[in-house]
Order: structure tokens, then sequence, then C-alpha cells
């Protein structure tokens, strides 16, 4: 298993108590508690560091949390190019058809960063769904690495409730109020969060609730941010708590 799928099914399982296996993952595990029976230790893991990747992600995993059913939800991924060379992405593999990428090549000039979208088709999913990105660029030593994100398609949470749980902007409507609610006797802190493309805009981020109540959020379209047609976007409400929960609003975008 590489370091980037330790990472996110560490985050998958620690954080958010999503199982996280595969045939891979465990035909790797078989494999190296045979090798660590067999060889002595080895002290520290070594750590990736920026040279051991062709680009710094701004996250190796995005978990949406529960998302209302049949919706598209976006994430933008943060790409940076550490290194004193042009990095080329020159393919961008979904792991499946209801992921979609942009297209390639991408060109990322030395110490720049570029916006990575994937958006999620939600459609034909119920329950907990975990895909991947794979990347392969011209960076010699190390061109491939991989993104992550996690969700559950039709998920409802008993803890909190938002209305409405999804919304659509259109020219003219350039406000949309949600209510979001604390259905638990116990005070929760929220936090929430917006894309990395900085496409819709929030009244708040970080607030707390008592135990059943309620808290309005104002959401604003940043126009100049979308293309001529349908588009896509999301905010994500995370509890902060030691086992958080995350539950995503998907937002459409129609820009005439």
């Amino acid at each position: 298993m590489g370091s980037c799928e330790k990472e996110y099914c560490a985050v998958m399982e620690n954080r958010y108590g999503v199982v996280c296996y595969s045939v891979k993952s465990l035909l790797f595990l078989i494999a190296g508690i045979l090798i660590l029976t067999t060889l002595p230790a080895t002290g520290a893991e070594k750590k990736t560091a920026p040279e051991d990747l062709p680009l710094i992600p701004s996250e190796y995993v995005w978990f949406f949390g529960n998302i209302p059913e049949g919706a598209w939800v976006s994430h933008h991924f943060v790409l940076r190019n550490p290194h004193p060379d042009t990095v080329t992405i020159n393919s961008l593999v979904p792991g499946c058809d209801c992921t979609h990428v942009p297209k390639t090549p991408i060109i990322i000039p030395p110490g720049k960063s570029q916006l990575l979208k994937v958006l999620f088709d939600t459609r034909t999913y119920f329950g907990e769904t975990n895909r991947d990105i794979h990347l392969v660029t011209d960076y010699v030593p190390h061109p491939e690495m991989d993104l992550y994100f996690g969700s559950f398609p039709a998920g409802t949470s008993s803890q909190v409730a938002i209305t409405p749980p999804s919304t659509a902007f259109i020219p003219g409507k350039d406000n949309q109020t949600f209510i979001i609610r604390n259905l638990t006797g116990e005070s929760m802190q929220f936090q929430l969060f917006v894309d990395n493309d900085s496409s819709i805009t929030i009244s708040e981020d970080r607030f707390s609730l008592p135990g059943k109540g309620e808290k309005t959020i104002i959401a604003r379209p940043v126009w100049g941010k979308f293309p001529a047609g349908p588009s896509y976007s999301c905010l994500v409400l995370e509890a902060v708590r030691t086992k958080p929960f995350r539950v995503t609003i998907p937002i459409k975008i129609n820009k005439f």
C-alpha cells in the first residue's frame, strides 16, 4: 500500500469510522506480515519528502460525508509544484465513470499551484463509496501519484438537519439561506467548508450550536468563477468532535 493510500485509510478509518479494505490492500497486508516475520525491524518509517512526489496536494483524501440522493458534487484539489522545473500532468485516470476530471495535459510551472476539479456523480450509488484518481506526470524520479475521496451517497444524519438539503443558483438569485439544526441534546462545534476554488462565499464558517439549537447561514455564488451553462459545487458541514461526521450540501449553478 502506497503512502497516499495509507493516509487515505488512516483518515477514513480513524477519523470517520469508515472501513477501508480492498483486494489489493489485503494482499499487501498478507505479504507485509510474511515479510515482517522474517526480517528484523528497520527503525522509524520513512516520511514522504517533496522530492518523492511529482506534486504536493492540498490533501491526499477528501471526505464528502453524507450526500443527498442523486446529487452531483465537486471538490478542487490544489496541486503545488515544489520542483525547480515544470511538471506536466499527462494523464488523469478516474477510478470509475462516475468521476469526471479535467482534460490533460495540465502544465504546472515551478513553485506554482493548479486547481484540479473532481466532479462526482452519485446517482447510481448508495452507502459507503470510496474512489481514487490516478495521476501520471513527466516528473522522472516519481511520475505517478493518487488522490482519493470518500462519501456516503443517499446517506442521512440523525445528529444534524440542513434545510434545504441542496440548492441551485440562477442569475438574479444571488443569496441562499440554509438553516442548520442540531438534532441532539448536546452542544456541538461546527465547521463549514467551501471549495478550494472560492466559488461560493458564506456568512460564517465556524460556529457552535446548543442542543436542539439552529443556525442560519447565507451562501452566495461568485459568478465570475463559473462558465456559462450548468456547474456544480458544494458546501461541507463537519461536526468537530472526537468522531466527527460530515454532511455535504450540493449546489448547482446555472449561468445563462
